[in-house]
């Protein structure tokens, strides 16, 4: 039986990605279908899958702090420039676009409609490429019709890291003194190599 992590990269207008990462359970072998639409709906119905997933990466915030800048981005951002990255890879919550912002936290929803006790994670794409080689290790050999694929399938290979646990990753919003969480249930992690 093969495991199925999804993942999404929220973007707007024809630049919604999404993916669904089949993984045999031995860890050996996978399998990627990913694509791009316009909205969370779409996404989901066009991930396609019939069983429940083990694990969800989505590439947007899924909780805010009431502070300001996030801990965690803050965390990422000092990450990504000590790789000579730009501090613009992490951007600060208040500074996203609304696509990213409510239809990350849409497609979050509407995952936890169908699957209630689904392991959710936020992913960062971008920032995992500058800084964690084995992600550009997972792209190899796979061809992506363009980044919101290519996002999408990061933040499902973010997912099966966290339904692990990966060694080296460890979950960045347990380090927030005080946040918002929008979505029900239980809270989604931020799932990332910073241990």
């Amino acid at each position: 039986m093969n495991h199925v992590f999804l993942g999404f990269d929220p973007g707007g207008f024809l630049g919604f990605g999404w993916c669904a990462l089949s993984i045999a359970n031995d860890d050996k072998g996978f399998n990627i279908r990913s694509g791009t639409c316009s909205t969370a709906s779409e996404a989901l119905a066009a991930a396609g899958i019939q069983v429940s997933p083990t694990a969800i990466g989505i590439n947007a915030p899924m909780y805010w702090s009431p502070d300001g800048d996030r801990k965690a981005d803050q965390i990422v951002r000092g990450m990504v420039l000590s790789k000579g990255g730009q501090s613009g890879t992490v951007t600060a919550v208040n500074s996203l676009t609304g696509t990213c912002l409510a239809q990350g936290i849409m497609v979050a929803a509407l995952c936890r409609e169908h699957w209630s006790e689904v392991a959710i994670t936020e992913a960062h794409p971008k920032a995992l490429l500058r800084i964690y080689p084995q992600a550009e290790n997972f792209l190899s050999g796979h061809a992506f019709k363009n980044n919101h694929e290519r996002d999408a399938a990061l933040a499902a290979y973010t997912a099966w890291a966290y339904d692990k646990p990966s060694t080296g990753w460890c979950d960045l919003r347990a380090m927030e003194a005080s946040l918002f969480d929008p979505i029900s249930g239980s809270p989604p992690a931020y799932w990332f190599p910073a241990a």
